[in-house]
Formats: C-alpha cells, sequence, structure tokens
C-alpha cells in the first residue's frame, strides 16, 4: 500500500519494473526520466542491490495537489542486466503498488518471459501477495496489434491489461506507466487512511466509475519534448486523439469554490471546492481544523 506522510502531506506509491535480462527495462526508466521536467523529478540513480545493480528515480507527476491538499509521488525501480541473486529481486519489489511487467514478444523469447513471469510470482508469494492482487501492466515490446491476446496467454498472464512498446523509440513506455498510474491512484483514493477531505457525490464522476475521476498521470505540459517530435498519427495515450490535436487540452487543474463561502463549525473550517480537469469535474471539501495556541 502506498505510504502516506501527514507530516508533509504527500503519498509515496511504488512502481516496479520486472523483466528478464535485455528485455528493455532500463530503456524504458530512462525514456521516462528524459521526458519528465526535471523540476518535477528526483535524480536516476544507479546503486549495488545484493550484488546486482538497482536503477531508480522518483517524480511528481501533478504540480499541484490532488488528493485534498496531499500530493503524489511515484518511485519506479528496476533491476538492470542480468540478475544473479533473486534476494535483489525480492527486495526490489516488496512493498510495490504497481508493477510494469516488460516482455520481449519475439517468439523465441516466450519461454524466457514465462519462466520469467513465474518467477515473480514465486517473489510476491514470499510476502503473501499474488500477481493478481496487485496493479499490473504487461508492456510487450515488438508485439503487433493483432497478437498481443496470444501472447498474454501464451505468458500465462491472459488478463492483464497490455501494451505495446518499441524498445528503440520508447513508444508506448509512457502509454504503460500511465495505465498503471490510473489504477494505482484508484486504489489510493479508497485507503482508509487518507480521510482528509469529504467527497460530495456527483453524477458520473463517483469512486465507483469504471475509470479514476482522478487526474491521469502525464499531462503534456509537465513533460520535455524528445528529440525528434511524434509525428500526425501517433496517437496520445491518454486522450485518444492524434497528438497534435490534444496538445491543447492538458491545461491543468481548475480549483474553484463550490459554494458561496466557508463554513467554520465546532473548531473546523470546510471550504467547498470544484476541481474540473480534461471535462471532468468533482467536488469536495475541505476541513481545516482551528486550534488555539
Amino acid at each position: 500500500m502506498a505510504l502516506i506522510n501527514h507530516a508533509k502531506r504527500e503519498i509515496n506509491a511504488k512502481i516496479v519494473y520486472y523483466g528478464h535480462e535485455g528485455v528493455g527495462k532500463r530503456v524504458s526508466l530512462q525514456y521516462l526520466y528524459d521526458r519528465i521536467k526535471p523540476a518535477l523529478r528526483g535524480e536516476l540513480k544507479t546503486v549495488p542491490a545484493s550484488g546486482d545493480s538497482l536503477v531508480f528515480f522518483d517524480f511528481s507527476p501533478f504540480e499541484q495537489p490532488v488528493f485534498g491538499g496531499y500530493r503524489i509521488r511515484f518511485h519506479l525501480y528496476s533491476l538492470t542486466g542480468k540478475v544473479t541473486n533473486p534476494a535483489a529481486w525480492k527486495m526490489t519489489l516488496k512493498g510495490a503498488d504497481g508493477l510494469v511487467i516488460v516482455a520481449d514478444a519475439s517468439p523465441e523469447m516466450i519461454p524466457a518471459s514465462r519462466e520469467s513471469i513465474s518467477n515473480l510470482r514465486e517473489f510476491l508469494a514470499a510476502y503473501g501477495v499474488g500477481l493478481h492482487d496487485t496493479p499490473c501492466v504487461l508492456q510487450l515490446n515488438g508485439a503487433a496489434a493483432d497478437g498481443r491476446a496470444g501472447i498474454a496467454a501464451a505468458l500465462d498472464v491472459p488478463d492483464m491489461r497490455i501494451c505495446h512498446s518499441e524498445t528503440g523509440s520508447g513508444k508506448g513506455v509512457l502509454e504503460g506507466l500511465s495505465m498503471l498510474s490510473r489504477d494505482i491512484m484508484a486504489r489510493i483514493e479508497q485507503d482508509p487512511a487518507l480521510r482528509v477531505v469529504e467527497y460530495t457525490s456527483v453524477p458520473g464522476v463517483g469512486p465507483s466509475d469504471a475509470s479514476p475521476a482522478l487526474m491521469p498521470l502525464a499531462q503534456e505540459e509537465h513533460l520535455t519534448e524528445p528529440d525528434e517530435g511524434p509525428t500526425v498519427a501517433e496517437v496520445s495515450p491518454l486522450s485518444g486523439k492524434p497528438l497534435e490535436e490534444s496538445q491543447n487540452i492538458f491545461e491543468g487543474p481548475r480549483v474553484t469554490l463550490a459554494g458561496e463561502r466557508a463554513i467554520c463549525d465546532e473548531g473546523a473550517i470546510r471550504i467547498p471546492l470544484e476541481i474540473t480537469f480534461d471535462g471532468v469535474s468533482r467536488r469536495l471539501v475541505v476541513s481545516i481544523a482551528i486550534e488555539a495556541e
């Protein structure tokens, strides 16, 4: 479960990129790191881990708080190269809030990817966690659109959500992270430890919706431009529209006062707010306790 720091008003979620040697885990992290604005990310680091090499960095996808005044920060981890000590993966996977399973879609690599996922199940089982208990996305390198389902079935994860990626260009890497972050944020929204806001029911955007009412991960204005811009035909993973058509829709969240005034009641100030993002509105009430010094 994501760690909630009430003192710093910050939520920290851990995402692990998992896969066997050579599938593009480090390349994926490097691509994401290069796309995120420096002001929103920490340093990309590589450190020894049980005889292997651990690469990681953290970033905040939003400049403004999203959970009732709490900021969210994602911490991305992976082991690179040939992992010689299984304890390194066990340590890295401990406490993961979400997994991106990177696999090579080449027919000759299916057995290695299947064995890797089997090992993943064993690593998670050591913590009493099943693969189905953790939000996951299968990032398939080189898979044709019409063959993804068959590859997922061959890897014994037929129901897992899939995204296509290309290691060389980085295409699809952001899409996979965006898909996973939505699932993680939806889970955080249901965390009983996060009772800092009181939600007002709004038709069509309640917590029971199939897709999270909270904002998606990677707003385009929070990302630096790659060296070579995307083609017109490339589709935005967030809006489903061509990127050039969707560039102007990511203007960030708009926060307005939902009622006429704030209410002071029983030692607390209640401020009704309405947050609008990407055409979706949500109402909430922020409660501020008042104590005499």
